[in-house]
């Protein structure tokens, strides 16, 4: 037997049809909360100016309750954002961009319009590594990196490689009386919006969306240097913008299973205890996926799983499928009865039996077996399928709970598997 599968092939490209949605729900957060803050900056001003002290220290209590939630729910990516935010926040806050010196002002101005935004899209580009670990120091050096460059610029004096952020300006930012965004600070704001919402619309991810919100955010704040109103608020907006993005995420890997996208055992479990009248459900496992999984490997045994759910999303008559553990899942049929749904999972049982993948098999062997007889450049491959065997049981006065229902759902899955599997019984 083949020690190792190298790959599974030709698992259907799975349609989603909660993409959309995702989408939605990703972006909707960033959009809104950059909306109100225009409101509240275009119409609102002077009372926003008014509050003095309170929104000099707003942005402060939101980046430090961003950082908070990021650290609690070890989220690295939307942490180190709000560590990159915070410094520059501070510079602003200490007036350096008003500094009468133009090296320091125009140095700290031409920094964050680069370093800022070219952090955001690191942390796009990269996978989620947690925060209190190698990878969380190696960020956190990057930013302490960038603080002592631009310290180090100015405590040298060095105005040669200050003007150099504003090499294709007539009148350099160092020498001019109001502060330009210096060109390579533009090339590196419309890189990093683009890369994080590039990464947000592909991955249908909440921390991309919420780096690509936290981005525009901190680009308005800069475009006003000398307002401390736009300049407070905007930074608020951005911590804000990463806090629901941490705990929207925080939701969806609670309630909803990574590897097949579908809601979890969590989100089954609430959505039971608000169902009413008339309803079924029914609990679907993958024939000898055990056995399967042993033989082929895991990298197969996840195809597998995905395969199925791409067909559960599929289901008809009102179904929503969820991951209920391991190689079972678990549909909720509501306001339907047993009769409505039986043609649905006899339909769906038979379309995933239908479906044949290829596996790719390595070359690897077991040392106690020969070797195998086709040549060195030659793949064996094997086609493949799987059975599902389904049990359902809809909600009577003899089963009154959704516990009860489950349960005789349960017992239904066992008569299928124990009368040959590949079947629904009820």
């Amino acid at each position: 037997m083949p020690s190792t599968v190298q790959a599974a092939h030709t698992v259907e490209q799975s349609y989603d049809p909660d993409r959309g949605a995702r989408l939605l729900t990703a972006f909707i957060t960033p959009i809104s909360a950059l909306v109100l803050a225009h409101v509240l900056t275009n119409r609102f001003l002077e009372p926003v100016a008014s509050l003095g002290t309170v929104a000099r220290y707003t942005p402060y209590v939101v980046l430090g309750s961003a950082a908070f939630l990021s650290l609690a729910f070890a989220r690295g990516r939307a942490l180190f954002a709000v560590l990159t935010l915070l410094p520059a926040y501070f510079a602003f806050d200490l007036g350096l961009l008003e500094s009468e010196n133009r090296l320091v002002a125009g140095t700290v101005y031409g920094a964050l319009c680069i370093f800022v935004p070219a952090n955001l899209a690191i942390y796009a580009l990269t996978r989620e590594r947690g925060a209190l670990n190698a990878y969380g120091l190696r960020r956190l050096a990057l930013i302490i990196f960038e603080c002592l460059v631009v310290i180090a610029v100015i405590a040298e004096s060095n105005y040669l490689i200050a003007q150099a952020l504003y090499w294709s300006r007539h009148e350099s930012g160092i020498e001019a009386k109001a502060l330009a965004m210096p060109p390579i600070g533009i090339v590196a704001i419309a890189f990093a919006f683009v890369t994080a919402a590039a990464c947000a619309w592909f991955r249908t991810s909440v921390v991309d969306a919420g780096l690509a919100g936290a981005i525009a955010a901190f680009v308005i704040a800069c475009s006003a240097p000398f307002s401390p109103e736009v300049f407070s608020a905007y930074t608020t907006t951005a911590g804000i913008i990463l806090m629901f993005a941490v705990l929207h995420d925080s939701y969806r890997m609670a309630f909803h299973d990574e590897l097949t996208g579908l809601p979890g055992r969590r989100a089954l479990n609430q959505r039971l205890m608000g169902v009413m009248g008339h309803y079924t459900i029914a609990m679907l496992d993958v024939d000898h996926f055990k056995s399967f999984n042993d033989h082929w490997g895991h990298a197969v045994g996840d195809q597998v799983l995905k395969l199925v759910a791409s067909r559960l999303r599929r289901i008809e008559r009102g179904g929503t499928a969820y991951r209920y553990g391991g190689e079972e899942f678990a549909i909720v049929f509501p306001g339907r009865r047993l009769d409505d749904v039986l043609p649905a999972l006899e339909k769906l049982c038979n379309a995933i039996a239908a479906h044949r993948f290829l596996i790719r098999q390595s070359r690897r062997q077991r040392k106690s077996q020969p070797a195998p007889p086709e040549s060195p450049s030659t793949e064996p491959r094997k086609w493949d399928h799987v059975t599902v065997s389904i049990g359902v049981a809809e909600s009577d006065e003899h089963l009154p709970t959704p516990e009860d229902v489950l349960k005789a759902a349960d017992r239904a899955l066992y008569r299928a598997k124990s009368g040959g599997r590949n079947r629904v019984n009820s």
